[in-house]
């Protein structure tokens, strides 16, 4: 079995509890705090599922320490037999190197030297210029370097080793812009979640066992991002929400999703309902969800007007939870999004409930490779963070 080097997104606690979810404990290893190996051959549909890693690579070799000539030589001699490359036609050849000690300009002076080697009789290449030591994700999707005439090599420094792979996937970047920001109905003030996160959402609550037969529900659907993301990957989707308002915004961008990625529309179902309350009337496999999060704060407020924040989002999301428990067969496995607030540098106050989960009906699944306290989404002055909590119904 080959082993893909999965370089890992902004927050890689969430990356590396992803591909656990999906790949299983015993297939992952981490490599550095922001890359993990997985046993696995990683393929375009599955990759695209990712919203956690950025970048896959198949691994073909390793060496001891970061010497830049030693690497040099090493690509010079055996790199031509152990790529992936067409037999003929444009070759379009990129070199990235992360956290070595060597400049942009010895890295082109190797890809000039590779494109030479690797330069038949039916086959030419055409080698992208570095301005960097890394080339950017524009670069590679621009120059199609993941694709069938394409070829990027990375160099990535695991330790004292360095770790010699060819580039398999990177993230389209375009695709999630086009997901965020032109879908028809946006709603700043019920938050916007990015689609990368909704896909963590899905895959951590969808887990290893997902198919065609899954359905995902999300309880507090707003625009519908969790459900875009959810019908993307092949699954169904069951969307409900207290304002009519949103249901009519995920019809919509859900209207627009099949048109724009042709998607199958009809395996979704809507329905207006209080989360806290609402009996839902049609069968779902999981839950994958962002709860209330409370009001948005620019500035963080004085301890006791903090702890009433608090004390309403965790009534409502307890709530939430005894009812859909109330709802869900034993094994049923739910990620829900909710609120923590930094009140210090990656310092949070979570959520009461947190620790009377087992009361509410729920075990807390554990990773192996990700701490439950890491699995937050946030940026570096963010009051209001994501804490993500996977859970299976007792």
């Amino acid at each position: 079995m080959e082993t893909t080097l999965c370089i890992l997104g902004r927050q890689p606690a969430l990356g590396l509890a992803e591909l656990e979810s999906l790949f299983g404990a015993s297939a992952v290893t981490p490599v550095t705090p922001s890359a993990a190996f997985v046993a696995a051959d990683i393929n375009a549909q599955t990759f695209n599922r990712l919203g956690g890693t950025i970048k896959t690579a198949r691994v073909i070799g390793e060496l001891d320490g970061h010497n830049w000539p030693t690497l040099e030589s090493f690509a010079k001699k055996h790199l031509a037999k152990l790529l992936n490359l067409p037999d003929s036609g444009k070759l379009q050849l990129g070199i990235s190197a992360y956290d070595l000690p060597v400049s942009a300009a010895k890295i082109q002076s190797l890809g000039l030297t590779l494109k030479k080697i690797l330069r038949t009789g039916d086959r030419t290449v055409r080698l992208i210029p570095n301005q960097a030591p890394a080339l950017s994700t524009a670069q590679i999707i621009h120059n199609h370097l993941s694709g069938r005439n394409g070829c990027e090599i990375v160099f990535y420094a695991a330790g004292d080793k360095t770790i010699i792979a060819q580039t398999t996937n990177e993230q389209n970047i375009n695709s999630y812009t086009l997901r965020d920001r032109e879908r028809p109905k946006r709603d700043s003030r019920v938050g916007m979640l990015p689609p990368k996160l909704a896909q963590i959402l899905v895959n951590l609550a969808t887990g290893p066992i997902a198919n065609s037969n899954t359905i995902v529900l999300d309880p507090f659907c707003g625009t519908g991002v969790v459900l875009q993301e959810a019908l993307l990957m092949g699954f169904s989707a069951y969307g409900t929400d207290l304002e009519p308002r949103m249901i009519n915004y995920t019809q919509a961008n859900l209207a627009w999703l099949d048109q724009t990625f042709h998607t199958e529309v009809v395996n979704t179902h809507l329905a207006i309902g209080d989360a806290t309350s609402y009996q839902w009337d049609h069968p779902f496999t999981a839950v994958a969800t962002e709860s209330y999060l409370g009001q948005p704060l620019t500035t963080l407020p004085a301890p006791d007007k903090l702890q009433t924040i608090v004390h309403g989002c965790n009534l409502i999301i307890s709530k939430f939870l005894r009812n859909i428990a109330a709802q869900c067969p034993s094994g049923t496995r739910l990620c829900v999004a909710v609120p923590a607030w930094q009140i210090g540098p990656d310092k949070f106050k979570s959520l009461p409930l947190i620790d009377q989960i087992s009361d509410l009906g729920y075990n807390r699944i554990r990773f192996e490779h990700s701490g439950a306290s890491d699995l937050l989404y946030y940026r570096e002055n963010q009051l209001v963070a994501r804490q993500l909590l996977v859970l299976s119904k007792i």
